[in-house]
């Protein structure tokens, strides 16, 4: 975990440091430039040296100075933040296992106001796009927010529909979305063909064969050399769709809500919006979701030799967004999927 000078500073002037810990608290890293820069050290367990298991399970950065003072990939977590023209949005990582709990929950789901202390108080970071033009609908056209609104609620709102599955309603976000991709200006507002496309859309329509294998592809193709233990067991392809079908398929409805409230939660403020070229683009985020769960579901269940159980979806979850959220760069993956857009314009 990086760690920012000024917080190096503030924990050796405040003398924070857990009990029992007698090592040094940050080891020197290289920044993207070369820079001398610092991470926070890990003890002989291999967790956080600030981690206070003893004490509450606490942060003592947290504890001893407040949440300013942690490190900033640390003040942010679980949240992933998205600041464009319509305002900041927060979603949160799945790794968090607090977060991917909540998903268990069959509340109706909706998008809220954020209060502290989920709202952080400035400075945020995440991906800003302020500045940027809004999401393109396809390459060469772009959409207008309002539009754009639409697209976002509408696929969130067709997640939380009881009368399709986790597959029946992403294929559904993707059948609309190709009835959207067709608009042009001149054929009445964004917001209206959006609105006519989620209506009219039947989720047989947007059905895909090779969205699976297709997803998991990717996520090969980007954590390449990147990641390792548990979270490397991606090319047991062949063997999890086996099991898949043989075991967890049966039970996995019921995991069908926490499913939908997964890609929900994917669906809203995601940042492939802004960093790819079109809304196939997004759909295909969220394909590569759903596909991850589904794969690590099915390694749960070829590792304990039976279905899986809620835990078994809690931890699913979470080393889907440990992949998703933290490892793989998302402009990577909006680079990759750029194809099933289709060429640019001339």
């Amino acid at each position: 975990m990086p760690a920012e000078p000024q917080v190096v500073q503030n924990v050796e002037a405040r003398r924070i440091r857990r009990e029992g810990v007698a090592g040094p608290l940050f080891v020197e890293s290289s920044t993207p430039h070369d820079a001398p820069g610092w991470n926070v050290a890990r003890d002989a367990d291999g967790s956080c040296v600030f981690f206070d298991r003893d004490e509450g399970r606490l942060c003592a950065i947290h504890r001893d100075a407040g949440a300013d003072a942690l490190p900033s990939a640390c003040r942010h977590f679980p949240r992933k933040i998205l600041r464009d023209r319509r305002g900041t949005f927060i979603s949160l990582s799945h790794f968090c296992p607090t977060a991917a709990a909540m998903l268990l929950a069959r509340d109706p789901l909706q998008l809220v106001e954020a209060h502290p202390p989920l709202r952080l108080s400035e400075p945020v970071e995440g991906l800003d796009a302020s500045d940027a033009l809004p999401p393109l609908v396809r390459p060469g056209v772009l959409s207008d927010l309002e539009g754009y609104s639409a697209w976002e609620q509408a696929s969130v709102a067709t997640f939380s529909r009881a009368d399709l599955s986790y597959e029946g309603a992403l294929d559904l976000v993707a059948a609309a979305t190709e009835h959207v991709r067709d608009w042009r200006p001149g054929d009445g507002t964004l917001f209206e063909r959006v609105h006519a496309a989620f209506r009219d859309a039947r989720h047989e329509m947007g059905a895909d064969a090779h969205a699976h294998s297709r997803a998991i592809d990717t996520v090969l193709g980007l954590c390449a050399g990147r990641v390792g233990g548990d979270t490397a067991r991606l090319e047991d392809v062949a063997r999890c769709e086996e099991i898949w079908q043989e075991r967890v398929a049966p039970a996995f409805p019921r995991f069908d809500v926490a499913m939908k409230n997964y890609l929900a939660a994917r669906a809203f403020a995601n940042w492939i919006a802004y960093q790819g070229r079109g809304l196939r683009s997004i759909v295909e985020w969220l394909r590569t979701c759903a596909a991850l769960v589904r794969h690590h579901a099915s390694l749960r269940a070829l590792d304990s030799g039976s279905a899986p159980d809620p835990a078994d979806f809690v931890e699913a979850v979470r080393m889907s967004d440990l992949l998703l959220l933290h490892v793989i760069d998302t402009q990577a993956f909006a680079w990759r999927v750029a194809s099933l857009e289709g060429p640019d314009p001339r």
